[in-house]
């Protein structure tokens, strides 16, 4: 029995470290099973996607810089609106709330013109809503992911990405031969790139 145990654990631990990348490449996009069974595909798949966690961070990038976008819009629309509603009241801006602009990344100056200052207010509410725009097509976009995620079907990379991918990482130096290098291998590398790239984007974030 405990013999019966140890043989389905080992048959089913871990087969992305016995599969090349060139097997893996050719039973995911061309869907050719000759080297490795769909049945063992899939497995490896779904260990290739748990141990990256590409799906994870990529969801996780999207939901971060949403949030971002919403808050940027909210700020950008309320300045603008406060500096008007203060011009309307008392014919000059608040200077002192210039630097909030600086902030999100917008340079206002007062020089004395009520139509160059009005003209400054139009153009940060234009790339606001630009930036609505934005928002709502990574709101499309994580809803399509969400929406992959329970129908389990998650479409994380297409072969020109993959591709892509591998020369990105052969060129900073990663040594990948398609016929020895494992998917296992390559999920590794992929998680500690993944997870770096986290860790700046979110620093990034933060000075914002």
């Amino acid at each position: 029995m405990n013999f019966v145990f140890f043989f389905l654990w080992k048959g089913c631990f871990m087969r992305c470290e016995k599969v090349n990348l060139n097997v893996f490449i050719d039973a995911w996009f061309s869907h050719d099973f000759t080297n490795l069974s769909k049945e063992d595909f899939d497995i490896v798949y779904s260990e290739y996607i748990d141990l990256t966690g590409l799906y994870n961070s990529k969801e996780f990038e999207l939901f971060t810089y949403i949030n971002y976008l919403k808050n940027r819009i909210y700020t950008a629309k309320t300045l603008v609106w406060a500096q008007l509603i203060f011009f309307e009241t008392f014919k000059v801006p608040y200077i002192d709330g210039f630097e909030l602009f600086e902030r999100i990344g917008h340079k206002v100056k007062w020089e004395e013109d009520e139509k160059k200052f009005i003209s400054q207010m139009n153009k940060i509410s234009s790339m606001t809503r630009a930036k609505e725009l934005e928002l709502r097509r990574k709101e499309f976009e994580f809803g399509q992911l969400r929406d992959a995620k329970k129908e389990d079907k998650p479409e994380i990379q297409s072969r020109h990405e993959f591709i892509k991918m591998l020369n990105s990482f052969s060129k900073e130096g990663y040594r990948i031969d398609r016929e020895k290098t494992t998917v296992e291998e390559l999920a590794l590398m992929i998680k500690a790139v993944q997870d770096e790239s986290t860790r700046l984007t979110a620093e990034r974030l933060k000075t914002r």
